[in-house]
């Protein structure tokens, strides 16, 4: 089979498999990119990469961000997820099948470099197993904490593959103020899948235009302090063109606070879909770059009785979802009921109509706060238009 005919086929896979977008991508386009969107240290002699899009629907994303219910969103996200695992491999297998190049399915999230997050090393599966054993007996919460600080307190951790720097190169976006992929179809609000091949296919034309507005509500949904509202990092280079994003803090902040820890607006007035209630946003840089303050932190969060029982098993819950469904292992094999998005308030916010994500911003703002009662039930407070509190439990099915 010829690579155009290989090209047409890969694509009509994966669009088959229910993404909305997919393109190709050229290692050429992405020589000059931080060392993450080098192909080889995944596939030797990799020469191309196919990156496809699953868009999250409008109307989940009103209803998490408003905090009316999460389940859609859950049920969305598990889909993206699932079906980018399947469907990469389904399009490896076929390259390999069909032609004499080599393929690698990709993925979708959570698989990172040596000494990062999700590195997969017989080292990092024992700690897994060796935490999961500990939590389960409620025991070794200095140990845990210890190691989890310690993984927090690099400056930034770098996927095996990056699929945003792939899918720039594959014409689908550019990188927006948040450091997420921005479409011209759905925004930022986005989920990739991918897979690397040694098949020299026809890359697809880079979009011209970066569709992200620069409105910057990425930087305020953000209540754990990651992004600078001014500051930039250095460009990227993809295909001769500049990807210039916002400046990062700490990684701390956001596997903390996106994992679902904690995580409170500055002004205190509404939360993540999380019970802990403590805003990252106000702690400062050299304080949260301090490893015993992390892991006070999360001795605090995840053992300590100053926190009530039924919120540290909350906690202790998302890190045993964490373990057995992304990290050190393949969120595309993670179960409907371990995917529990909690926060990615940054690419929620930033749906593909400007005009949408006004809207989005004030329900979140008038959205209230989570909490769970001693059965370990999740429940709202907010306040109603006549600013009188109302609390209710969000359904669990939808």
């Amino acid at each position: 089979m010829n690579t155009d005919k290989l090209k047409f086929e890969i694509k009509q896979i994966a669009l088959e498999m229910g993404a909305k977008l997919v393109g190709i991508g050229s290692a050429e386009r992405l020589k000059d990119a931080p060392p993450s969107a080098d192909m080889n240290y995944c596939l030797p002699g990799a020469k191309s990469c196919i990156i496809w899009v699953y868009p999250f629907s409008f109307e989940a994303i009103k209803n998490y961000l408003a905090k009316k219910e999460r389940i859609s969103l859950k049920k969305e996200m598990y889909f993206a997820y699932s079906t980018a695992w399947k469907t990469a491999q389904k399009i490896a297998e076929f390259i390999e099948n069909e032609s004499s190049y080599k393929a690698l399915a990709l993925i979708p999230n959570g698989r990172y470099r040596q000494g990062g997050v999700g590195a997969n090393t017989v080292g990092g599966r024992l700690k897994m197993r060796a935490a999961r054993f500990l939590l389960r007996l409620g025991i070794g919460g200095n140990i845990i904490a210890k190691n989890i600080a310690k993984i927090f307190g690099k400056e930034m951790i770098y996927p095996e593959f990056s699929l945003r720097y792939g899918a720039v190169a594959a014409g689908l976006g550019h990188i927006g103020w948040s450091g997420n992929l921005v479409t011209k179809e759905y925004g930022g609000a986005v989920l990739l899948g991918g897979v690397l091949t040694t098949a020299p296919l026809e890359p697809d034309p880079m979009a011209e235009e970066n569709y992200c507005s620069r409105c910057k509500l990425c930087v305020k949904v953000c209540n754990s302090g990651f992004f600078s509202m001014n500051e930039e990092e250095p460009p990227v280079i993809i295909g001769g063109q500049k990807e210039v994003y916002s400046k990062r803090n700490l990684f701390a902040r956001c596997g903390i606070g996106c994992s679902g820890w904690t995580g409170l607006s500055k002004e205190g007035t509404w939360s993540i879909w999380s019970p802990n209630h403590i805003s990252l946003a106000n702690v400062e840089e050299e304080k949260i770059k301090d490893e015993q303050y992390r892991i006070e932190l999360l001795k605090t969060l995840l053992f300590s009785k100053e926190t009530p029982e039924n919120i540290r098993n909350f906690n202790k819950k998302i890190l045993i979802d964490l373990l057995e469904g992304g990290v050190f292992v393949n969120v595309g094999l993670r179960t409907l009921e371990a995917t529990n998005p909690r926060c990615g308030f940054c690419s929620f916010i930033c749906v593909s109509d400007i005009k949408q994500h006004k809207e989005l911003y004030d329900l979140l703002q008038k959205s209230g706060k989570m909490f769970v009662d001693e059965e370990g039930k999740e429940y709202i407070k907010a306040k109603d238009e006549s600013g009188k509190e109302i609390k209710y439990y969000p359904p669990l099915e939808v």
